[in-house]
């Protein structure tokens, strides 16, 4: 199987952080792109918020995703192979549906995604990112532990 394209979904965590280090190191060796994906999570606001108060979601959402693609440019930077294609993306939505989406759109080969190591009643509450993108992927994903190497 020859890997051309990898997808690295970052939260700007240091989970996420080892992740982007292996995705690094295998698009290096395989000489594939690589695509960094940030998803801003919708934002939830409450109906007071909404009301005629002057509250602008697109302009609240326009500077979320604006952070968003500064750090995503500042990581992609920190790359540490002048050799291997990084872009990066930023998207406002649902994360793992996003992350999902965007490997179906840009015909992923891998995704490598950090993994957060909850377990008991914070998982089963909160439920994991990676772990839904594991079982709705239209590729195979990598999930860096919380333990692994960076």
């Amino acid at each position: 199987m020859k890997i051309n394209a990898i997808l690295v979904p970052t939260d700007f965590s240091e989970h996420s952080d080892r992740a982007f280090a292996w995705a690094v190191e295998m698009a290096d060796k395989w000489q594939a792109s690589l695509e960094l994906l940030h998803v801003v999570p919708t934002p939830n606001y409450p109906p007071m918020m909404l009301g005629e108060g002057g509250f602008n979601p697109a302009s609240y959402e326009g500077s979320l995703r604006d952070d968003a693609e500064r750090q995503a440019a500042a990581m992609a930077g920190q790359a540490e192979k002048p050799g291997v294609a990084i872009t990066t993306t930023v998207v406002i939505g649902s994360p793992f549906h996003e992350i999902c989406t965007i490997a179906e759109q840009s015909k992923s080969d891998l995704i490598v995604v950090g993994s957060h190591g909850r377990t008991g009643l914070s998982h089963v509450l909160l439920g994991s990112v990676a772990e839904r993108v594991v079982r709705h992927a239209p590729c195979p994903v990598l999930v860096v532990g919380r333990t692994a190497p960076a």
